[in-house]
């Protein structure tokens, strides 16, 4: 590095450096003020995220502009090369100046975070790596990105736009996950949590990529004497802007063309009964305790009901459904399979139990066929009270419809909210949880009326915008969507479903009295220093009755689990006792559980989950 050319860039861009730092200190301070408690996040090294991010973004395209795209754009470049300097050693010198001037402040803000977590976190030095390696490596390859884009001069911002098409057209029409790759993983859920994995799967393509960066740069600077990235640095010309616009628009053809994928086949049942259903197929095969002739019964009434369903949110295709019996689950519990070279919705139910809730299991099927046509985009939070309201209401609107509101107001016993509705769902169950919601489609209905409630229902669960990034970002919310009929409002269909529910409660007083005095309890018990086991026990309220049996549902979660699926699950069956039970597994420090006590209820025909709770073992 030349010591003159680091005065040189301190004194020209020491104020707009200056005005970085300042900007990135705001933004920190905010994010510190606005983090009341740090602990709810489970590391204060969550916090560093956003700078990493900030930095290898809206900092590196910043810092390249300054260093690279000014300094070739105003030619002053040329002043540089006509020194007694060589091409690499300048290039080396920017390279080197502007990684410093990025990571500087991110170690700033690394040092003050360690500082705050070492009094009550246990930091060790092989996390402290971590974290570095996690922070720091985006940072980089931003910058070298960025200096390599503006070493490209006019062509940058048409590689700018082709890059944002291909990432959204990556995501949109392929399986790949472009946030759980690369630089986007390094800086993902886990990221202040993992303290004992290197993530070499995700470090290694991004210093590759960075390698790869430096040695372009570098390519071009020393191509024809460094000529090139002068060329690169003049206006573009008319021919050229033609060309570009041109190039840019075939390229979005091609992503429209692409989309058109080939289809895969439709899965087919072997040996089941079929009804057919507008181009689609019912399918249920027979099973032990379940004869052709139940299985055909099912099979029509299962077409009759999707068939219903489909005109009345104006589905124009419905996917190839199987259904399989499985005498292994539980009459609740219902299972989709994984296909991955067919097409179309298979789930398994134990068709043959005496329990077996047909309607619950309508609602879960018309669930999934409702998330397999919308391709997953019913499935964001904000709108998945309304996708799980919307199929349990279909399910009952023809009878049974007289148990919906003693499950909801046994559901919002303790309250809910409707924008964490996956913690509701887990805390409730699939039976309450649906109840619950539909009961608020239903004040949904009564205020909007037939035909307002069906166009909604359409806009929001049969038609929805699109998926990946660009369906996120212009899809309409739902305060829109209400704000359009008669300048409906969120508050005001909260207000009415509260008050639904608020009656609902009031109406079965005595079952919500019931169901208060049995009260569940899990504790932890140490075995050694690094094993548990979990005890647990259901205890009467003085005057109230315990069922004859409890259920403890457990669950080992997996690194940043989101929601568990019910057939997930493992089951253990009780009977209350005043000395209680003890769960038949050792447990691990560290790891982390989901354990769920329901009991069954005749009178709802659902089971009740008491308590519901995720827990490290610590």
């Amino acid at each position: 590095m030349s010591r003159s050319l680091l005065v040189k860039e301190w004194r020209e861009h020491r104020a707009a450096w200056l005005l970085l730092n300042l900007l990135l200190g705001i933004v920190l301070v905010l994010l510190l003020r606005a983090q009341k408690d740090l602990e709810d996040k489970g590391s204060v090294f969550a916090l560093l995220q956003v700078p990493a991010v900030f930095l290898s973004t809206v900092g590196a395209l910043f810092v390249g502009h300054r260093l690279v795209v000014r300094e070739y754009g105003q030619r002053t470049q040329l002043f540089l090369e006509a020194l007694p300097l060589s091409r690499p050693l300048i290039l080396a010198t920017k390279l080197v100046l502007g990684a410093a001037v990025l990571l500087l402040p991110l170690a700033a803000f690394f040092l003050y975070l360690w500082n705050r977590a070492r009094a009550h976190e246990d930091v060790t030095t092989r996390f402290l790596l971590l974290l570095s390696l996690r922070a720091g490596t985006p940072v980089l390859l931003g910058w070298s990105f960025f200096a390599l884009a503006g070493l490209l001069g006019r062509y940058r911002n048409p590689l700018y736009i082709i890059l944002f098409i291909s990432a959204v057209t990556l995501d949109h029409l392929t399986e790949f996950e472009l946030f759980k790759a690369g630089p986007f993983a390094l800086l993902g859920s886990d990221f202040a949590f993992e303290r004992q994995r290197v993530p070499w799967d995700d470090l290694l393509p991004c210093w590759a990529l960075i390698a790869g960066a430096v040695a372009l740069c570098f390519g071009l600077v020393l191509y024809r004497d460094g000529t090139m990235t002068e060329l690169f640095s003049q206006k573009m010309s008319h021919r050229e802007k033609v060309f570009i616009a041109c190039l840019i628009t075939g390229f979005m053809t091609a992503s429209t063309m692409l989309g058109k994928a080939k289809h895969r086949e439709p899965f087919s049942l072997h040996d089941a009964e079929r009804t057919r259903v507008k181009k689609s197929a019912i399918q249920v095969g027979a099973g032990v305790g379940f004869p052709r002739g139940r299985a055909q019964e099912l099979s029509a009434r299962l077409a009759r009901e999707l068939l219903a369903l489909s005109d009345y949110l104006g589905l124009e295709r419905l996917p190839a459904v199987a259904v399989l019996p499985i005498r292994e689950l539980d009459a609740d519990v219902f299972q989709r399979a994984k296909l991955e070279k067919a097409d179309g919705i298979v789930v398994r139910a134990n068709l043959s139990a005496p329990d077996f809730d047909v309607r619950a299991f309508e609602a879960f099927l018309f669930r999934e066929v409702l998330i397999h046509v919308s391709e997953g985009v019913v499935l964001r939070e904000e709108r998945q009270w309304l996708l799980d309201g919307f199929t349990t209401w279909w399910a009952h609107r023809s009878g049974q419809a007289d148990r919906l509101p003693v499950r909801a107001a046994v559901a919002s016993r303790e309250g809910f909210e409707a924008r964490s509705w996956l913690t509701t769902r887990e805390r409730l169950g699939p039976c309450l949880s649906g109840a619950l919601a539909a009961r608020g489609v239903q004040a949904l209905h009564t205020r909007l009326g037939e035909p307002s409630f069906q166009a909604l229902m359409r806009h929001i669960l049969a038609r929805p915008p699109g998926t990946g990034l660009w369906g996120f970002w212009t899809e309409p919310r739902l305060a829109s969507l209400l704000r359009e009929r008669d300048g409906f409002s969120e508050e005001e269909l909260l207000r009415r479903w509260s008050e639904t529910l608020r009656e609902d409660r009031e109406t079965h007083a005595k079952e919500l009295e019931r169901v208060a005095g049995m009260k569940p309890s899990l504790s932890l018990v140490a075995e050694s220093a690094e094993t548990f086991r979990l005890e647990h026990t259901l205890q009467a309220a003085e005057g109230q009755t315990l069922p004859p049996r409890y259920a403890l549902l457990h669950h080992k979660l997996e690194p940043f689990e989101n929601e568990v699926a019910a057939h997930e699950l493992s089951r253990q069956d009780t009977v209350p006792s005043a000395s209680g039970a003890r769960l038949p597994l050792g447990l691990a420090r560290g790891d982390r559980w989901l354990f769920v006590v329901q009991v069954e209820s005749e009178t709802l025909g659902c089971p009740i989950r008491l308590l519901a709770e995720r827990k490290e073992i610590r």
